[in-house]
């Protein structure tokens, strides 16, 4: 499948998946559009309800306080008026008196001056049988209903008493009305009557009334506002009911059976729903409903305009969206092109690597086979001339040399394995500098004058030579340039490596520079470009004339990468090649400037007892006779449980060591250890374990010391160097410090 039919593939299955997505935005729009429509009509409709509760309640209370003060207003209105009325009859009735007095005779003329003086509409003067004396009126259509009233008992009586007067207003139908007064004659006996007519158009432009307060309120916003009294309805904003009757008008008899003075309660008029209130005053009953189309009149607009936001914000979300799902697709369609590019690039690599793979299992094939072979030939040499003893001699010296070799090999495997998953731990230990290189030239030296190859080494002063860092590594990095100069060098070359110490920036932290030059057979320009890759060697077959696996170099540059170090070359064919190596190190501050070397007097296991755990029968058996001809004896054990079982039965201080494989059946070496330091007796925390297994990386000492054991010797075992530990730890060596001169 190429490249754009992946795409085209990708991208159908992508549009595939969208659609539904898209749909689903959709319907979940239109769902929460619908309850969005639902909320908001509960939402305004309960606060148009409420508003219009508030409302129609304030405009009842607002009435009622006003109905109180109006008729309080009209009552003191009319009583001062009264008063007035009283007051200028007693005055009409002095000024007859006086008239009369000076002769003068009581006539309309005299009651005109009086009534013109006093602002009256007429006067009527009565004797006490009630008939009238002289009357002045400026209208004389009220005479009729004034002298019905004039000969009222009450008022004749004021003849009799002097002290006693009468007042009272008339109302008429149109609203006008007569404010009348009576008070006894001053000038004989009888009865002096005044009155003031007050026409409708006036009472209605200056009396205080309670439909002129209605008047103030719109039957289609405030709703229906009614006052009524003694079961008639005396006010409203709708005019035509004034007069009704309350008992006829079924509103207001609704109201009266549902409504209360705090709650706006529901209810149907002629078969329109209203809401209404119904309150009571001291002198009226107030009503008041409204249509739930007054109500509600805002409601749909509400929720159009809410829906109307609704649909900005989904088309917002949804040019979002789909700005997002062009802005994805964009990048998804930049990723795809790149991953394809990527795996294009990769399969190369993958291709290259395979072939770069094969290669190196055809040479390592060739490489392990080879030390084999000379294993496997000289032990059938060393048959053959098993009388020859100095044939036997040569034929172990060779089989330790391959076995070296073909050790070297696996290492190098290892070691490049544990880089590439990044296992690989440094140490923070304390070394002298200068044993390092002299070891590594030691071994280096060896190799070189089987060539007859010169190395020479120069060190210019290195002013910190104790410090701390990972020395094994070092060693390693070391020997892989020394032995690559070597193997790669002409026969009769010369090697030259000199040290140097370099100021850094960090306290307490030098930079050490190793600069090795060689006189080899150097490098191609396209050959350098692929040195720091796995398995690359300049020609086929190098393997075989030179030896090695191509892994040396990928190690010593991913080594100094992880301990901070750089690694730089120069090389020319048929000339040469120098590698330059800078490293920090931190400075061991605790080493006293003078020096003590020690050296070995004697070490010694003999007479010990050493409890040997291993489950493999042939290393058990080189341990044990390594053990025994040292003059040491043996306890074995095959497995960590029987160790532990051993060590448990044993008498304390029986055993002077013990030897703990760590790969075994059962219980391995690490948890034995852990029980056997765990257990409670005296030797148990201090007897030395010595771990012997074929884990020989820094890792597996680290592992080994955190789980109790003293030491760790890789396999294949160093014979020496295990005597040396058992016999330092079970305190069987003797040691002579000669200081340095």
């Amino acid at each position: 499948m190429t490249q754009k039919n992946i795409w085209r593939w990708t991208s159908l299955k992508k549009n595939k998946k969208s659609v539904p997505t898209e749909k689903k935005f959709w319907i979940i729009s239109i769902a929460v559009g619908i309850c969005l429509v639902v909320l908001s009509v509960c939402f305004f409709s309960n606060a148009d309800k409420e508003k219009k509760e508030a409302d129609l309640l304030d405009t009842v209370n607002y009435v009622k306080v006003q109905c109180s003060t109006y008729t309080h207003y009209n009552e003191s209105s009319e009583s001062k008026s009264l008063l007035r009325a009283i007051e200028g009859t007693r005055q009409v009735s002095k000024n007859i008196a006086a008239e009369t007095e000076n002769e003068k005779t009581l006539d309309d003329q005299l009651l005109k001056e009086s009534a013109e003086q006093l602002w009256l509409t007429g006067i009527v003067v009565l004797d006490t049988d009630g008939t009238i004396v002289c009357e002045y009126s400026t209208n004389e259509s009220l005479l009729p209903e004034i002298k019905e009233c004039a000969e009222k008992e009450i008022v004749l009586d004021t003849a009799i008493y002097d002290e006693k007067v009468y007042a009272k207003r008339i109302n008429h139908n149109d609203g006008a009305y007569i404010d009348m007064a009576a008070c006894t004659r001053k000038d004989a006996p009888g009865v002096v009557v005044t009155y003031y007519y007050t026409s409708a158009e006036y009472a209605t432009n200056y009396t205080l009334t309670i439909q002129s307060l209605l008047n103030g309120y719109r039957k289609d916003r405030d709703g229906t506002i009614i006052v009524a009294d003694e079961g008639v309805i005396i006010a409203s904003n709708n005019t035509g009911l004034i007069g009704q009757s309350t008992t006829d008008y079924e509103a207001i008899q609704k109201l009266k059976d549902h409504a209360d003075s705090k709650h706006m309660m529901g209810l149907t008029i002629n078969g329109v729903r209203c809401h209404g209130v119904m309150l009571k005053q001291s002198d009226h009953y107030i009503y008041a409903y409204v249509p739930d189309s007054i109500i509600f009149q805002t409601l749909l607009q509400n929720v159009i305009m809410c829906l109307f936001i609704y649909l900005i914000v989904v088309a917002l979300i949804w040019m979002i969206y789909r700005k997002l799902q062009k802005n994805i697709l964009k990048i998804e369609k930049e990723k795809e092109q790149k991953y394809q590019k990527s795996l294009l690039e990769a399969a190369k690599k993958a291709d290259a690597a395979n072939r770069a793979k094969t290669e190196f299992l055809q040479r390592m094939s060739h490489d392990i086979r080879t030390p084999i072979n000379g294993i496997c030939g000289m032990l059938d040499v060393g048959d053959y001339y098993r009388d020859d003893l100095s044939r036997q001699t040569e034929c172990r010296g060779k089989i330790r040399e391959a076995s070296n070799i073909l050790k070297e090999l696996v290492n190098e495997v290892l070691d490049m394995s544990k880089l590439e998953s990044g296992e690989i731990y440094l140490e923070e230990k304390p070394f002298n500098i200068y044993q390092i290189i002299n070891e590594v030239i030691d071994v280096v030296g060896k190799m070189a004058d089987e060539r007859e190859i010169k190395v020479e080494h120069k060190t210019p002063e290195i002013i910190h030579k104790d410090l701390i860092g990972s020395p094994i590594h070092l060693k390693r990095l070391l020997m892989n340039i020394l032995s690559n100069a070597v193997k790669y060098n002409k026969d009769y070359g010369k090697i030259y490596l000199s040290s140097r110490e370099i100021s850094s920036d960090q306290d307490g932290v030098v930079m050490m520079e190793f600069i090795c030059q060689d006189t080899g057979i150097g490098m191609s320009e396209e050959f350098q470009k692929h040195l720091f890759e796995p398995f690359a060697q300049e020609q086929k077959g190098g393997a075989s004339k030179f030896g090695g696996t191509g892994l040396g170099m990928p190690i010593t540059k991913s080594l100094l990468e992880k301990m901070g170090g750089t690694i730089t070359f120069i090389s020319e064919q048929g000339v040469g090649t120098t590698f330059v190596i800078t490293i920090p190190f931190k400075i061991n501050e605790d080493v006293a400037r003078d020096e003590e070397k020690q050296e070995e007097v004697t070490a010694s296991i003999r007479g010990l007892n050493i409890l040997l755990v291993e489950d493999n029968e042939l290393n058990m058996e080189i341990a044990e006779f390594v053990i025994q001809s040292e003059g040491a004896s043996v306890v074995k054990a095959w497995n960590g449980q029987e160790a532990v079982e051993a060590f448990e039965k044993s008498a304390s201080g029986e055993f002077d060591a013990i030897l703990m494989d760590v790969m075994m059946p059962v219980m391995n070496g690490y948890e034995a250890t852990k029980m056997i330091r765990s257990m409670d007796r005296s030797d148990a925390k201090k007897i030395p374990i010595i771990a012997m297994t074929a884990n020989a990386f820094v890792e597996d000492r680290i592992k080994s010391k955190e789980a109790g054991m003293n030491e760790h010797v890789s396999k294949p075992i160093d014979m020496k160097l295990l005597v040396k530990i058992i016999a330092e730890l079970a305190g069987k060596i003797k040691i002579v410090r000669i200081k340095d001169e």
